[in-house]
């Protein structure tokens, strides 16, 4: 149910599980949630991203989950209760465990819900550390494959996680505060950017390549979505960027341009610079033909037919060089890998 170019792949059986999955913001805004948690409210996907949990208990309940969901810290990041949930008439009692993924200043990120019905629940130790294992190894996969940020509604960046670093060259405290800007290669028009901003600002999500530059002045490709986090009330309140590197498949699709666009060159020079030579010599050969030369002729012939073939090894040898030089460049890149 949930885009698999968000959640690493090791993973998939997480979501695939009979318990309800949900990974929510801080806010508590749902962002992924699995087949078995659709079913379970008789909604599909899309009627549960971006919106608020918490609007699934009862009245009575919303206050009291709000204040519990507060309890979670660095210290002690999973909490448990158990609730009735469910639509009127097909309520059950779910064990809940709400897990805080906390980055390395302490700051909540995101919620991993875990839900599971009371009467299929045996609660030993091994399980509470297989849950805690599976969040610590969620964390690690996004650090260690998917460059993320967040930012607030002006775009100013308040959360990176260790491979933004890492890709960027810069530190955490170097780019918290600051917008997309400082990694701005200068290669997109204005237009492109304005596009974008109208389209999360309208709370769609837009996916795009991006070309960026590091600290360090080297440019890097990444293939990017951003997610609009909205609030229960539907207003944006922050913005949720996912990117994955792709510099080397841009690399060789750029090699694949340069690779057409000189056997272009070589097609021109074998129709028309190898074709003039020849011809000439041609046109000549039929002329003695025709009639034999006097003498004074023959030498403007012969000396023609020279210049000709002097051409004629000038534009071979340029097909030689161009020929080498892109045997060259093949052996370096090969242009017909898949990415």
């Amino acid at each position: 149910m949930t885009d698999q170019s968000t959640i690493d792949k090791r993973f998939h059986f997480l979501f695939e599980s009979q318990d309800l999955i949900a990974i929510s913001t801080p806010e508590r805004i749902r962002k992924h949630v699995n087949k078995s948690y659709c079913n379970f409210f008789g909604k599909n996907e899309s009627e549960l991203v971006g919106t608020c949990f918490v609007d699934d208990f009862p009245d009575e309940k919303k206050e009291f989950y709000s204040e519990f969901i507060k309890q979670m810290s660095p210290e002690n990041p999973s909490i448990c209760t158990v609730q009735k949930t469910g639509e009127p008439g097909n309520e059950r009692w779910i064990y809940w465990t709400e897990n805080g993924i906390y980055d390395n200043s302490g700051q909540l990120v995101e919620i991993l819900s875990v839900g599971r019905d009371r009467h299929e629940i045996i609660t030993t130790k091994s399980q509470k550390e297989d849950i805690s294992n599976l969040l610590v190894a969620y964390r690690d996969a996004i650090d260690s494959n998917i460059i993320c940020s967040i930012t607030d509604k002006r775009g100013v960046i308040n959360y990176v996680n260790k491979q933004f670093c890492e890709v960027s060259k810069y530190t955490a405290e170097e780019l918290i505060g600051k917008s997309h800007n400082i990694i701005n290669s200068g290669y997109h028009p204005k237009e492109f950017f304005t596009e974008m901003w109208q389209t999360i600002s309208n709370g769609n999500m837009w996916h795009g390549e991006i070309r960026n530059v590091a600290k360090d002045g080297s440019y890097y490709w990444v293939k990017t979505v951003i997610i609009p986090v909205k609030d229960s009330s539907k207003k944006i309140t922050s913005y949720l960027s996912l990117r994955v590197l792709i510099t080397e498949r841009k690399q060789i699709e750029e090699e694949r341009i340069k690779y057409l666009s000189s056997l272009e060159d070589l097609i021109y020079m074998v129709s028309h610079e190898l074709r003039k030579p020849i011809t000439n010599c041609m046109g000549i050969l039929d002329l003695m033909q025709q009639s034999i030369p006097k003498e004074e002729e023959l030498k403007h012939m012969v000396n023609y037919m020279m210049e000709s073939a002097k051409e004629l090894e000038h534009y071979s040898s340029k097909m030689n060089d161009y020929l080498q030089n892109n045997k060259n460049r093949n052996s370096k890149t090969p242009l017909t890998r898949n990415k």
